[in-house]
């Protein structure tokens, strides 16, 4: 019998958004290693929206903050507009206290700074997807 927790890492629907394919690929490889099958991608912020505005549903979102197009912010100031309370992962470079904040008020969930430790990235993933297991406390996923 499959464990409640892996078994809902199968059904979990995940959207990524990254505009450097190498960087894509990493975190695909790295959702699928924990047992993510359902793995949207998409190139830019705008290709992102489009997802959200035809309809589709997310358990979490994973984005790049610097994109052509639209931004990460931008993506998850629209998902927030929205009144959506998806777990939001942002991944960047940008890792100054000052952006840090930036970020944290448009509601997101948690930070990853690149370049990406795979081990670090799945205990985030782990953290803040909902699995019926954890707190529900968003704090909780903040390590600063």
């Amino acid at each position: 019998m499959v464990p409640p927790v892996e078994n809902f890492f199968k059904k979990a629907r995940v959207l990524v958004v990254e505009d450097d394919q190498a960087m894509l690929e990493l975190i695909v490889n790295i959702l699928e290693t924990i047992g993510i099958e359902s793995v949207t991608t998409a190139e830019n912020g705008v290709q992102a929206w489009q997802q959200f505005e035809e309809g589709q549903q997310f358990d979490l979102v994973i984005c790049d903050w610097i994109m052509p197009e639209m931004d990460g912010l931008e993506v998850l100031k629209n998902i927030r507009a929205g009144r959506s309370a998806i777990p939001f992962i942002l991944v960047t470079v940008r890792d100054s206290e000052e952006a840090i904040k930036r970020a944290v008020n448009c509601g997101i969930t948690a930070f990853i700074a690149k370049p990406i430790a795979a081990e670090e990235f799945i205990s985030v993933v782990l953290r803040v997807l909902p699995d019926g297991t954890s707190s529900g406390n968003e704090a909780d996923a903040w390590e600063f």
